[in-house]
């Protein structure tokens, strides 16, 4: 089987980070409250990408993914905390409470409310991607081949043991929702990519690559509509099928091909973007009032402030999030690899966060 250089990075993929990421954004301004299946999408393509970065080794695999979640993570979360006890009038629904602190730190789920959200509140997804990466981590150590077919054969097995357990904990029942599985489908994608390099590297022409492109577009324009014409409630059902189906259709179209720099540098920053949005739409709303009303202007402030954190995550992402990784990397990761192990090469693609994106 011919591998199509396994470690080129692939700019569609961070073009599609940072339209998981918008999506999100767009989910939580109140005009348009239609993007929540950008994790769905974060999901698919957290798990192709672990695939692709371990191709040739899962050397340090755990550590370097604890390095690219956990410090920004933190940062956030610790943050959020010390407005919460100085300002609590500056967040909704957030409260000081140290062991949610604790919890929301160690990636541990707790009910708030009707919600099982940490205390930034976005973070319930690193929760999964955590879950993910651990056993991730124990299918390589198996089947380092196999890690695709064990990792997902490990994920359906928690979903099916959740649907078994009666009165099962928080933990459990959060940790066992189907969603899971989509990370299973970001796998089924990899397997299929480099499955099809032979066919690709023949028969893929302009036309063919155009063709598969507008497919994944067509695919992705879907995902809102499937919020209101989908009668399944479930994600997985609802987006995650969408989702890995627009993914490996512009994934296949666009392999390869070097994309404007503003669609690679949101999806470069769409951890920051993504983390952090909420509380600039917050804060933003809060000093203007600009979502009061549903007119032009209304709209107009919704952009701008779409544009705003997308700018504010690129400034996170260039002064904090990857000065923080690369020294993290070199100093625990990369110094302890030989001469020419992968580590350093693969820097630039082993981002995947939620959101994720990769996450």
């Amino acid at each position: 089987m011919i591998r199509s250089q396994p470690h080129a990075r692939l700019d569609c993929v961070q073009l599609l980070r940072a339209v998981a990421a918008v999506a999100v954004v767009t989910h939580h301004i109140r005009l348009f409250g239609n993007g929540a299946w950008g994790v769905d999408l974060f999901f698919v393509i957290s798990g192709f990408i672990m695939c692709y970065v371990t191709e040739d080794s899962g050397r340090g695999f755990f550590a370097k993914r604890i390095i690219r979640i956990v410090p920004l993570y933190w940062t956030g979360t610790l943050a959020v905390f010390c407005v919460a006890l100085v300002f609590p009038s500056l967040v909704d629904h957030t409260t000081a409470d140290f062991v949610d602190l604790l919890k929301s730190l160690f990636f541990i789920p707790f009910k708030k409310g009707h919600n099982t959200v940490p205390v930034l509140f976005l973070g319930w997804t690193l929760n999964y991607e955590m879950l993910f990466y651990l056993i991730f981590s124990l299918s390589m150590a198996v089947s380092h081949k196999r890690r695709a077919v064990v990792a997902s054969t490990l994920l359906i097995g928690i979903v099916i043991a959740g649907q078994w357990v009666p009165d099962h904990p928080v933990p459990l029942k959060f940790f066992s929702r189907p969603i899971i599985l989509e990370f299973a489908f970001g796998m089924i994608c990899y397997e299929l990519f480099i499955g099809t390099a032979r066919h690709r590297m023949r028969n893929r022409t302009i036309a063919s690559r155009l063709l598969w492109t507008v497919a994944g577009g067509i695919f992705i324009a879907c995902m809102p509509l499937a919020t209101v014409l989908v009668p399944f409630e479930d994600p997985v059902i609802r987006w995650g099928i969408l989702a890995a189906l627009s993914f490996y259709c512009v994934l296949y179209g666009l392999s390869g091909v070097r994309l404007p720099l503003v669609a690679v540098i949101i999806g470069d920053a769409s951890y920051s973007l993504y983390l952090f949005h909420p509380y600039v739409i917050q804060l933003f709303t809060k000093m203007s009032g600009a979502f009061s009303g549903s007119g032009v202007v209304a709209y107009f402030m919704a952009v701008f402030v779409i544009v705003l954190c997308c700018v504010l995550s690129v400034i996170s992402y260039k002064y904090l999030e990857r000065p923080i990784t690369e020294y993290l990397r070199k100093r625990f990761v990369d110094r302890s690899a030989p001469s020419g192990a992968p580590g350093a090469r693969l820097h630039a693609i082993d981002t995947a966060q939620c959101p994720a994106s990769e996450k």
